[in-house]
């Protein structure tokens, strides 16, 4: 039996005495150890997530980070001394990781709806207050349009030759191949560079 063979064999709460050591390589034992546990929680969790549609700023590797961060520390806080006899490890672990996924859905959950307000604003601003509608709106439109082109990374040109065709941002991501967050913020960028330059070359 090589050493690898030897630490898998060891109970958690000696990993865990190893861990707390330094021996990082005692987590990958535990991860591996409890990782049916931890994808379960995250399919379990995954379906709340992704009913917050487009406005979703957590994807299911996230939530798998979370889940195994949350099962670290889990380990790192573990004490059998005060959590009885009768709390395993394993019970532990399990209720840190759901702890931390049902932490992060409410913050997802407060994030979406953020966005959904944000995003009835801008439908509901004055289209002068937007600079991408006083671009599209102006008659200098072609003098404009190169010098922003110009301005602009390549995924903010992708996403500004889209959005001026009238395309939304979940149109633009599924064209992409990107999230609604990535456009989202790339159109914040385009907008703010936008603002600047109507105010200052034209």
């Amino acid at each position: 039996m090589d050493n690898s063979d030897e630490i898998r064999a060891l109970p958690d709460e000696r990993l865990i005495e190893m861990l707390r050591s330094g021996e990082e390589a005692a987590f990958g034992v535990l991860a591996d150890r409890y990782r049916p546990m931890t994808d379960y929680a995250v399919k379990r969790f995954e379906p709340s997530f992704s009913g917050l549609g487009g406005d979703a700023v957590w994807g299911e590797d996230d939530l798998k980070q979370s889940a195994v961060l949350a099962l670290y520390r889990a380990a790192m806080t573990y004490d059998p001394d005060t959590k009885g006899a009768e709390v395993r490890f394993g019970l532990y672990a399990k209720i840190c990781v759901n702890n931390a996924l049902i932490s992060e859905l409410r913050k997802a959950k407060t994030e979406a709806e953020r966005r959904r307000r944000r995003r009835e604003q801008e439908r509901n601003a004055p289209k002068r207050d937007d600079p991408l509608e006083q671009l599209i709106s102006s008659e200098q439109s072609k003098a404009l349009t190169g010098a922003i082109r110009s301005a602009l990374t390549p995924l903010e040109r992708s996403v500004f030759d889209r959005y001026i065709t009238g395309m939304s941002v979940e149109q633009i991501a599924g064209a992409l191949g990107r999230t609604s967050k990535s456009v989202s913020n790339a159109l914040y960028r385009m907008k703010v560079k936008i603002k600047g330059l109507l105010q200052t070359k034209f």
